[in-house]
This record gives C-alpha cells, structure tokens and sequence, in this order.
C-alpha cells in the first residue's frame, strides 16, 4: 500500500463516501469496525460511529484484510493466485472454483465482492452532482447531518446545494460552511410562531393529537403563561374524558390558576360550553388522545371542533417518535382542518433532524416547542433560526 488512511463518519454510506472521495475507485478497504462516541450535548445519548481504514493498491494480497466477522482466518493458507484478482475488472474465477470447498474462503470472496459492489455503486451515483467534485469540508457536514437523522436525499441535496451556490469559497473556511448550511437550514423551516390574542375579541384554540404527545400537559403550560404572565382573560374546555386522570389534571391547573373549566362530550355540549365563554379573549380546548388508524374517532372530534367554531386547530407531535410515524399521523389528523403544529419532547430525542424532513412532505407551520415537562416552563414559541440551530446541535435546550 502506497497510502493507509482511516475514515470515520457516522453511517457505512457517509464513511465509504468519504474513502471514495479521497483515494477514488482504486481504494482498497483494510479494516472495518463500529466505535462508540460521546455526543456533544448532554441529553443527547452516545452515537455509534464507523470506522473504515483504507489505502491504495491492486491487489487483494496487499489488503492484510481485518474484518471483524472474519477474525481468525488464516490470509496465509490461501494460495496467492486466489488472491491476484484486481479490485475493478477481473472475475475472481479461481478464488469462486476454490470456495466450494474452502468455507472460509467462501466467506471472505463474499465479503469482498460485497465491497467492490459498493464502491462501483457509489462511482455511479450522480445526485446534483458527481461526489467527486464536493470538497472534504462538505463530506463531514454530510456526514454531520446524517447524524441528525436526517434522510439521505435531503442531505446530499443540502450539501450540494450549499457547493452550488457558494462554490469553492467553502474549501478552507468550514465554520463558513456551517453558518452557511444553518442559514440554509433556517431558510427550509416554516414558524409562525405564537398564539396572537386581541382583547375583546375570542379566539378559540384546540390542541389534537395522538395518545401520549402531550397535549395536556402544553395546554397547561400555555394557559399559565397567557393567564399569569400576560393576563389574557381566558378559560379551558377539556373533551379527554377518557382519561380520568388527564381530567382531574388540567382541573388541579385551572383552579391554580383561576381559570374556569368546562367538561364536554358532545357537539351539542360543546356548543353550550363555548356560549358559557363567549366573554373570553382566549378559549383552549384540550381534545382525547387519538390513534391516527382510528378514522371514526378523528371525524368526531372534527365535528366537536366544528361545534366550537375554533379558529386555529394546533397537533401536537412528539419528536420521540419516528418519522414515519409523524407522517402517518399527521396525515390523519389532515381532516380535522389542522393549522400549525405543535412539537413536543425535544428533550426525549435523540436529534431532531425528523423536523426538517417533515417539512420537505408536509408545509404545516410549527408554532410551538417544548424542551421537558416543568409547568408553566418548558415552552417556547417557535422561531426558524433557534430552530434551526437545535436541529443542527448547535444551541442547547435549555
């Protein structure tokens, strides 16, 4: 080998894009291993990183291969001419002959054939632009967003983006590439930021969502902050009467807070509860927990909120959950005429790189986040580049 060198990124993909930009087709891979990594922010749990030593040469008897589910083979019993096949170009048709026999050896032409797949692969992706042109800098803020859990094509398409418009300025600066990808980032997300209340005029508000988001628990931190930090005349209105406990909870903070609380379970007392309001500036209303598969629950709580005439319908997601998952319920709730989003649990996610993708399929405004569970803490009206820098890891929670 003329030149050994170890890559480290946080998937297999984003560490063989980095072998390939650097040392190009011809790359030979030495070793491949997991590595467990600390995170940066605290709430944040350890990551697993991959680690790829690589170098340049011809030969497979050059390689001193080391992979780690084929510890222990002896490279040394195998006859040289298995092992003279070039990485790009020749058959391997003795080493394939001798496999049938050798087990062993089996295995390793597996593993290797596996490898010159993948590289062949990665030298015909042409995605914005041939990864050969996008200098190292890029690779590890690509390397940076996968790690947030970003998806792949939005990803690249970032980075590319980012080498399009401000090209070759970006080679020696990378805290220029990063204040520039947070711009762009910035510039990808949608905030409204928070409720608008005008005096002598109601405004009706509802929270939807599935089970578990934690619905009640933001209208209380919302009622508290409206209620006691801006004086905002206002009252609760609760149709979760499933949940007993959830009830007696939001009960528990309006008489905290003197706020009056209305119990409903149909449109017909919905309407009645909504003319007992009608003095307030501010009316929440805090809705059961639905499943985004339960059709017919989520078309009666589309005619409680018809019943209430309510002005802005916020659903509420927990980024604890997977993308998919946010997708699928998202979609569900469309019919209940959702508004803005509310995100919720930022503290129990591991990134939030969910966000961003969300808004690639979905343009809903985010309203609201919230970073834990304290009342009335915990809370804060979205605005594009806090967010953006959360996603990115770049400001803390709290």
């Amino acid at each position: 080998m003329s030149e050994i060198r170890t890559f480290r990124a946080s998937s297999l993909e984003a560490a063989m894009l980095l072998v390939h930009r650097d040392l190009g087709e011809e790359a030979v891979i030495l070793q491949s291993r997991e590595l467990t990594r600390k995170r940066l922010l605290p709430w944040k749990q350890p990551k697993v990183e991959v680690e790829i030593t690589a170098g340049l040469g011809t030969r497979w008897e050059r390689a001193a291969i080391d992979f780690s589910d084929t510890a222990g083979l002896d490279l040394e019993s195998l006859e040289s001419e298995h092992l003279s096949a070039e990485m790009h170009g020749e058959k391997h048709e003795e080493l394939s002959k001798s496999s049938e026999s050798s087990p062993q050896l089996s295995a390793l032409e597996e593993r290797l054939n596996s490898i010159q797949s993948m590289l062949e692969q990665m030298g015909e992706q042409q995605i914005v632009g041939s990864s050969r042109d996008v200098p190292v800098e890029l690779f590890e803020l690509y390397a940076e967003l996968i790690d947030i859990d970003l998806e792949e094509n939005l990803a690249r398409d970032l980075v590319f983006r980012l080498k399009q418009q401000f090209g070759d300025c970006l080679e020696e600066d990378t805290q220029r590439a990063q204040t520039l990808l947070t711009g762009m980032v910035e510039n990808e997300l949608n905030c409204r930021g928070p409720i608008e209340v005008t005096p002598q005029k109601r405004k009706v508000v509802a929270l939807v969502g599935p089970t578990g988001v934690g619905k009640t628990t933001t209208i209380a931190k919302l009622a508290a902050n409206f209620r006691l930090r801006d004086e905002i005349r206002m009252g609760l209105v609760t149709v979760d009467t499933y949940r007993i406990a959830a009830v007696e909870q939001l009960r528990t903070y309006a008489e905290i807070i003197d706020l009056p609380m209305k119990i409903v379970t149909s449109p017909e007392e919905m309407t009645q509860a909504m003319d007992e309001l009608s003095e307030m500036d501010l009316v929440l209303i805090d809705t059961a927990g639905r499943s985004p598969k339960d059709d017919l629950k989520v078309q009666e709580l589309k005619q409680l909120l018809k019943a209430a005439d309510v002005d802005e319908v916020h659903l509420v997601l927990s980024l604890s959950a997977g993308l998919r998952s946010l997708q699928t319920t998202i979609r569900s709730f469309a019919t209940a005429d959702v508004s803005s989003l509310i995100l919720t649990k930022l503290d129990e996610s591991d990134s939030l790189g969910t966000v961003l993708s969300l808004h690639q399929e979905i343009n809903l405004p985010i309203s609201y986040l919230t970073t834990g569970q304290n009342v009335p803490d915990d809370i804060e009206p979205a605005c594009n580049d806090r967010l953006a820098r959360l996603i990115l890891g770049r400001d803390s929670l709290h």
